[in-house]
């Protein structure tokens, strides 16, 4: 038995529904329904099944972010639903066939404080990232002659443009090194962390040796060392976390260039590294050939980076061993 309570809400609905017709705003459906049992969203950019939609008076944002997130259409409501601002109706919504017009949110202000890279790490959108951080053309080129420092190795040195030298390319999972080798120069082994590098000789010639990896082993069962003279226009690729090195066999200046498959793609300098170990560590590994009294003399002797190296080559050019 019904309720005096829900006969007056039954009354009153009834009353709200015979009202509805003479409401012009209200004719026609948001949602309608199609053939195949999908909806279709009315929008002024188009809706979700990519059928014609059907005219909706008033314009939602809530509608044009659907539009946006299902047929890849840019929408203005979507930006300002996406920043979690309500976009500004600057049309009639009186009117019906007139949806009103809605203006995107500005985008997110720049964090303070924070390098360019941290900054684009943040942004919402590659285009936040490029509208806010990356305001300057100048942002989108990297300079490799400006970046050299010259030194602290003898024999050269390798510029590297990583995403914090050069922060346009955050995101993009590339980077780039570039050589100087001097006569007789010396890249001395090392691997890289996070990346896979193809060397091109653009000068010169380099000699290029690779250990890949344990399991790789040659005629004799020992270690496979991977080693080729690249000349000029030439390229080898070292997989990543290979042992690698170049050295330059000439009297003559090197130039290489190396693209690698990350922009933060690390290095790890193998002889450093290895004497950074503590001494009992080192006499272990070494078959305790090396006297503890002798482990800061070979510490000390480990250049950084680029080095001279190969004797005959430096009789060869006329340059005296460093004492």
């Amino acid at each position: 038995m019904l309720t005096t309570g829900t006969i007056a809400a039954v009354l009153a609905f009834c009353s709200l529904a015979s009202a509805a017709p003479a409401n012009k705003r209200w004719e026609g459906s948001a949602l309608a329904n199609t053939d195949s049992g999908s909806y279709t969203t009315s929008s002024v950019y188009g809706t979700a099944t990519g059928l014609a939609p059907q005219e909706a008076p008033i314009a939602s944002s809530y509608y044009s972010s659907l539009s946006y997130a299902h047929s890849g259409w840019a929408a203005d409501g979507a930006t300002a639903s996406a920043t979690g601002e309500s976009p500004a109706n600057t049309g009639s919504s009186g009117s019906a066939g007139s949806p009103s017009v809605t203006t995107a949110a500005s985008g997110p202000a720049t964090p303070t404080g924070l390098s360019k890279v941290q900054q684009i790490l943040l942004s919402d959108t590659r285009a936040d990232a490029v509208n806010n951080v990356l305001k300057d053309d100048s942002d989108f080129v990297f300079d490799f002659n400006k970046a050299r420092k010259f030194g602290p190795g003898k024999g050269g040195e390798i510029v590297q443009a990583n995403r914090k030298a050069f922060p346009a390319l955050t995101g993009t999972g590339i980077g780039m090194a570039v050589g100087f080798l001097g006569p007789c120069g010396f890249n001395t082994p090392h691997v890289h962390n996070r990346a896979t590098e193809l060397l091109i000789v653009t000068k010169g010639k380099v000699v290029s040796e690779m250990v890949i990896e344990n399991g790789v082993a040659d005629a004799d069962n020992k270690p496979r060392d991977v080693m080729n003279t690249i000349e000029e226009l030439q390229a080898t690729p070292y997989f990543m976390g290979s042992l690698h090195t170049q050295f330059n066999p000439t009297c003559e200046d090197v130039t290489f260039i190396a693209p690698l498959s990350s922009e933060d793609f690390g290095a790890n300098t193998m002889a450093q590294a290895y004497f950074a170990l503590e001494d009992d560590t080192i006499r272990a590994a070494a078959g305790n050939h090396i006297d503890g009294a002798d482990v800061d003399k070979f510490r000390g002797i480990i250049s950084t980076n680029v080095a001279l190296g190969v004797e005959q080559c430096l009789k060869t050019c006329n340059i005296s061993k460093r004492k």
